[in-house]
C-alpha cells in the first residue's frame, strides 16, 4: 500500500484512519461504522460501547480484558495488511498502531519500567500521534526506587502501630503493578475488582502473588481493624461506605497517581505518591526524539501545551484539530 493511501480524519464520532478502501476507527468510545476498530488497551475511556460487526484489531490481552469489562467482541486479530501493533508499556496488552511503517498512533503511553511492565518500544515514523496526559514540564516523576522507599517506610510505620495500610490505585493496570511491587508484605489482601484483573494478568503469565484474602465488602474490610495487613484496593471504588470503613479501621491510606505532583490533588487522610502508568513530560520528549518523526500531533491531556514545547524544540507539531489531512502532507 502506498503512503498516499493514508488519510487521517477527525469527526464528532472519533478518529479514523483510512488506508485505501479500509476504514479504521482509532479507540472510539461510541458505536461507529468502520471496517476495523483498533483498541489500544482496555481502560474504559478507550473502549466503545459496541463494536458492531467490525473486526477488532487489538492484542489478545486487551480483548480478554475488554470482554471482562462487558464489551462483546466476536472477531478480532492482532494485525492487518499494512498494520503492525507495538507495545506501549501502559498496561497489560497495551499497543500502539503503526500504519504502513509511516504513521504511528500511540494510544496511552508508559514512560519507564515498573516491575513486570517494560518501557514502551520506540519506532521510527514519519507522523507521530502521541498522547500528552502529562505534557507540561511540571510533571517529572521521581525515580521509582525513591517513591517505593517512601511508601515502604510509611507502610512499615502503620503496620508496626497495628494499623492496616490501604493502597489505592486504578483497578486495571496500576493495582497489578502495586500488587507486584509490594508483594513482600504479609498478609497481603486485595479488595474488590483488583482480584479479577490480577487473575487475568496471571492467566497471561504475569507472576503476581496470590492474596492472603479477597475482601469484597465494607463489613469484611472492618474486620481488619487492629491488624497489620496491606490491602490493595481500586481507587475508583473507595467512596461512601467503603471510605467510611477505611476510616473506622484507622488505616493508613496511600494513593498512587501521577497527579500526586499537583498540590491540590491530595486528601487530608491520604498520602499521594507519584507512580503512573503514563509517561511524564520528559519521557514524552525522549520518546518523540527517539521516534524522529517529521510531524507530531498531540492528543489528550495537555495537548496544546505539549505541542508548543515540541515546536520550541524544532519539531513540526500541533494539537489534534478538526480537519483531515493526508499523512504524506508531513513527510518532508
Amino acid at each position: 500500500m502506498s503512503h498516499s493511501g493514508l488519510l487521517l480524519r477527525e469527526t464528532p464520532k472519533g478518529l479514523f484512519l483510512e488506508m485505501g478502501t479500509k476504514k479504521i476507527a482509532l479507540d472510539p468510545t461510541r458505536k461507529v461504522s468502520a471496517d476495523y476498530i483498533f483498541i489500544s488497551h482496555a481502560h474504559s475511556d478507550h473502549l466503545p460501547k459496541s463494536v458492531g460487526d467490525a473486526t477488532v484489531i487489538a492484542s489478545e490481552e486487551t480483548v480478554s480484558l475488554a470482554r471482562q469489562r462487558g464489551l462483546r467482541i466476536e472477531r478480532h486479530q492482532d494485525s492487518a495488511p499494512g498494520i503492525q501493533l507495538v507495545d506501549t508499556g501502559h498496561i497489560l496488552g497495551s499497543r500502539g498502531l503503526l500504519a504502513d511503517g509511516v504513521f504511528y498512533y500511540t494510544g496511552d503511553l508508559g514512560g519507564r519500567s515498573r516491575g513486570f511492565m517494560k518501557a514502551p518500544r520506540r519506532v521510527r515514523c514519519g507522523t507521530l500521534l502521541i498522547e500528552s496526559t502529562y505534557g507540561r514540564p511540571q510533571y517529572r516523576f521521581p525515580p521509582l526506587a525513591t517513591v517505593l522507599r517512601t511508601a515502604n517506610e510509611l507502610i512499615s510505620s502503620a503496620i508496626e502501630a497495628g494499623r492496616p495500610a490501604f493502597i489505592e490505585g486504578y483497578p486495571l493496570g496500576k493495582s497489578q503493578v502495586l500488587t507486584y511491587l509490594f508483594q513482600s508484605w504479609s498478609p497481603l489482601h486485595v479488595f474488590g475488582t483488583v482480584k479479577t484483573y490480577n487473575d487475568i494478568y496471571r492467566d497471561f503469565g504475569v507472576d503476581l502473588p496470590s492474596p492472603s484474602r479477597h475482601i469484597k465488602t465494607a463489613d469484611e474490610l472492618r474486620r481488619e481493624k487492629g491488624k497489620g495487613s496491606l490491602i490493595i484496593a481500586p481507587s475508583t471504588s473507595v467512596k461512601g461506605e467503603v471510605r467510611s470503613a477505611v476510616s473506622d479501621i484507622n488505616a493508613m491510606v496511600l494513593r498512587f497517581t501521577g497527579w500526586a505532583l499537583l498540590r491540590s490533588a491530595g486528601f487530608h487522610d491520604t498520602s499521594m505518591l507519584p507512580i503512573s502508568d503514563h509517561a511524564d513530560y520528559f519521557e514524552l520528549i525522549k520518546f518523540v526524539e527517539q521516534c524522529r518523526p517529521d510531524e507530531v500531533i498531540t492528543t489528550h491531556g495537555y495537548a496544546s501545551d505539549f505541542a508548543i514545547s515540541l515546536k520550541r524544540l524544532g519539531y513540526s507539531a500541533r494539537a489534534l484539530g478538526q480537519r483531515q489531512f493526508r499523512i504524506t502532507d508531513y513527510l518532508r
